[in-house]
């Protein structure tokens, strides 16, 4: 059941809403925006463990894989009605996860954050990730 979650966050962390359901694609689409942002394998794999993103290469992945998946506009912010899609199809009927997923979403989506785009993504996850703490609910890799 957490791995909803934490897909979801990555999906956010993190095409279309069917290619994101899908890890296979979501990490093709992370190798994609590892050679446009330049950044390393080890900063994929931070990222599939929704650690912090330590260097511009790794904020511009997060930017990337969200912009590519529909959960970035172009202007840098979450877009709440396509993570509001993702989440429910992701939660597939399951009312509990889709209720933490709308809380997180909801308590981040809104965020005044950087107008750098690498910068903003990186923000959202980490308020992603506290409010996934604050509420309990312990966030693992994809």
């Amino acid at each position: 059941m957490k791995f909803i979650i934490t897909f979801l966050l990555v999906c956010v962390a993190f095409a279309t809403y069917i290619e994101c359901h899908d890890v296979e694609k979501l990490k093709a689409i992370a190798e994609e925006c590892k050679e446009e942002a330049g950044a390393t394998d080890e900063d994929v794999e931070t990222m599939f463990a929704m650690e912090p993103a330590d260097n511009k290469e790794a904020k511009c992945l997060h930017s990337c894989v969200m912009k590519k998946i529909g959960l970035m506009d172009a202007d840098g912010k979450l877009d709440r009605e396509k993570a509001t899609t993702i989440l429910k199809h992701i939660a597939a009927d399951d009312e509990e996860q889709e209720k933490l997923g709308l809380e997180i979403l909801d308590a981040c989506v809104d965020l005044n954050v950087n107008e750098d785009d690498c910068e903003a993504a990186e923000e959202y996850r980490t308020c992603m990730h506290d409010k996934a703490d604050e509420i309990g609910f312990k966030l693992g890799r994809v």
